[in-house]
Order: structure tokens, then sequence, then C-alpha cells
């Protein structure tokens, strides 16, 4: 369920890359899923960095700037980027 909000926020509310916590605060301010506390980031934050990380990386939806601590976009933005570039 935290996948396809993620998923949903850095695919429709930002056309650059986002920290964990800035998803986290679309998340909340749109309403798309009931949290407290400071449970959901650290668990937004270890979703996001074992998703990039050894075997997963080649799979995974989500894609790390390098060089960059913590921020995040979905593969097929960073495509988009990349070319426009």
């Amino acid at each position: 369920l935290y996948l396809l909000n993620f998923m949903f926020v850095l695919e429709n509310f930002s056309d650059a890359p986002m920290t964990p916590k800035q998803i986290l605060h679309v998340i909340q301010t749109k309403g798309l899923k009931e949290m407290s506390g400071t449970a959901p980031l650290a668990c937004l934050v270890t979703m996001l960095h074992s998703q990039v990380r050894g075997d997963r990386v080649k799979n995974s939806i989500f894609f790390k700037l390098p060089g960059r601590m913590s921020l995040f976009t979905l593969k097929v933005l960073h495509s988009e980027i990349v070319l426009s570039a």
C-alpha cells in the first residue's frame, strides 16, 4: 500500500526527484493515507533504500540519484529527465 502511494506522488506531484520527507509530506497534505508519528518516514526510507541496493536495483521502479543523499525518482521519470537534458 505504501509503495503505491510513493509511486503516485512521484508520478503526479513532482517533476523533479524528491526526498523521502518530501514524498511523505505530499502524502499527508493530500490525504492519500492517514499517518502519524515517525514510523511512516522510517518505513519509507527503509523501503526506498532497499529498492535501490543489491540485486533489486535492476527490477526496482525507483532510482536514487548518484552522489545525492536520499533523492529519489521513478526510473521512467529519470529516463525522461536524462533524455531532455
